[in-house]
């Protein structure tokens, strides 16, 4: 056998051995392909906030079964990290067990994870000149060129998607809600560990924490001023992110966690008083996810946010118990997998 299909073989049983309980497991080769979306940090949604409208670049990966990237005309679902985290929330791989990307492409899927602009991999803008709204017209860009197989790639051939999934976590849960009711452009929406209200005196505390920081200029992120941390020590953002984790887990986030652009922590309110009127205009398929022991968003915040989702026809909302606000990083990762996995999978993705 040659080293390169030993490898293949092997990267084969390492993503079926991830495989959710519950989901049709693939048989085919996992395959990972770095993408680069070229974009421009404009804001063209409804959320009130300012960009400075110059050009960046996203990057990220494509992951799924290799007969799913072999040609165009299939189906993605593009996700959106939240405040502190990046690409490594969706692939994590400082301890087994926990990439979610991976055990997704076992059980049939195609995921597109990327680093948000201001975070890991792409590039850094002045962190005053990001914000929600910009966010979220980054991602219909990125949807946009999903859909037309314009972005680039060192591996392979670029393919276009059919239909696009959007699902955000956090931060990124409101990010996707806003693209998805300003663009209409995508298929179907999850929003994870987010609530346009019903947050905690924690999650209060922290923004206000951050948001001194911005105001005393903040601090550098890949050579760009004007970011802060959400948490200001380790133990701070410990305490707003996971409530049952493995410790080596929780160890390795804290060396990954990123700083947030000030911008995107001053628009949240802009962002939330928009989503109140918009959100029950979105029509698409919506799932909710929440843990039961969030510190962020405690229940009844999920039950709250699904009686938001009035203009859809197909709203679930699922709660796990024994889990925190990180939902890749719990160790009720498997189960958060499998239910997604299955929710897509009904829905044609």
């Amino acid at each position: 056998m040659t080293i390169a299909r030993s490898a293949a073989v092997v990267l084969t049983v390492l993503a079926c051995a991830l495989v959710p309980a519950g989901a049709a497991a693939s048989s085919q080769t996992v395959v990972t392909r770095p993408v680069v979306f070229s974009v421009r940090n404009l804001n063209r949604t409804p959320v009130s906030c300012s960009t400075d409208g110059a050009a960046y670049q996203i990057r990220g990966r494509i992951v799924g079964p290799a007969s799913s990237l072999a040609r165009s005309g299939g189906a993605a679902t593009l996700y959106l990290h939240g405040l502190g985290f990046g690409v490594f929330f969706w692939d994590f791989s400082a301890v087994p067990g926990y990439d979610f990307a991976a055990a997704m492409a076992a059980a049939g899927h195609v995921s597109v994870i990327i680093d948000r602009l201001g975070y890991g991999a792409s590039d850094h803008p002045i962190g005053t000149q990001s914000c929600i709204g910009g966010q979220a017209d980054i991602a219909h860009q990125v949807v946009h060129q999903l859909r037309a197989g314009t972005y680039s790639t060192t591996q392979g051939k670029p393919i276009s998607f059919a239909r696009t999934a959007l699902v955000g976590h956090s931060a990124g849960g409101a990010i996707a809600q806003i693209e998805s009711y300003s663009f209409r452009d995508v298929d179907a929406l999850g929003v994870l560990s987010w609530a346009d209200q019903g947050s905690s005196t924690l999650a209060t505390t922290d923004f206000l924490q951050a948001g001194s920081v911005c105001m005393n200029g903040g601090e550098t992120s890949d050579g760009a001023p004007g970011y802060a941390p959400f948490g200001q020590t380790a133990a701070d953002f410990d305490a707003a992110m996971f409530f049952d984790a493995n410790p080596a887990v929780v160890a390795a986030t804290n060396q990954l966690r990123n700083l947030d652009p000030c911008g995107d922590d001053n628009s949240i309110v802009a962002a939330i008083n928009e989503d109140h009127l918009m959100v029950p205009t979105i029509t698409v398929p919506v799932l909710l996810v929440f843990g039961a022991n969030d510190a962020l968003f405690p229940p009844p915040a999920g039950t709250e946010q699904e009686a938001q989702f009035l203009g859809s026809s197909d709203v679930s909302l699922i709660q796990l118990p024994n889990t925190g606000h990180a939902l890749t990083l719990e160790r009720s990762a498997p189960t958060f997998t499998a239910d997604i996995s299955r929710w897509l999978a009904a829905r044609g993705f």
